[in-house]
């Protein structure tokens, strides 16, 4: 069964308010998506989609794991109306090249574990009782 969520104090019509606020983001550290990609490990198509307007309501997750790792907390604003404008606080400064590099090294590294893993499963499996 499909639920549909109404929000009374905002509507959104178009695309959930926190996507202006990632697009600020990248707008504010002067990133491409692909090298926002290279920092943050997100999909490049993902952000993309974000910015041009294909995703109307991004995951919480992505746009957290996103912003964190652009230096970036999750600040709402919240008007006399009661309306809640979504935004992020700068935290940290961050070195993106040295954060790309970081970012690159833990990709080999989570790869590496993964091969290990894989060969470890090999190694267990039994063929008529038998190990190989």
């Amino acid at each position: 069964m499909r639920r549909v969520s109404f929000y009374r104090n905002y509507h959104f019509t178009e695309q959930d308010p926190l996507v202006p606020a990632l697009r600020t983001i990248l707008r504010d550290e002067h990133l491409k998506s692909s090298q926002a990609h290279e920092v943050t490990g997100l999909a490049t198509q993902t952000i993309d989609n974000w910015i041009n307007g294909k995703t109307r309501r991004p995951q919480n997750a992505s746009s957290t794991n996103f912003a964190a790792a652009l230096g970036y907390a999750r600040r709402d604003e919240l008007l006399p109306d009661g309306t809640v404008i979504p935004g992020y606080k700068k935290v940290r400064d961050l070195d993106w090249k040295e954060e790309a590099e970081k970012q690159a090294d833990w990709i080999l590294k989570t790869a590496d574990r993964r091969a290990a893993q894989k060969e470890a499963e090999k190694k267990k499996k039994q063929t008529n009782g038998h190990k190989t």
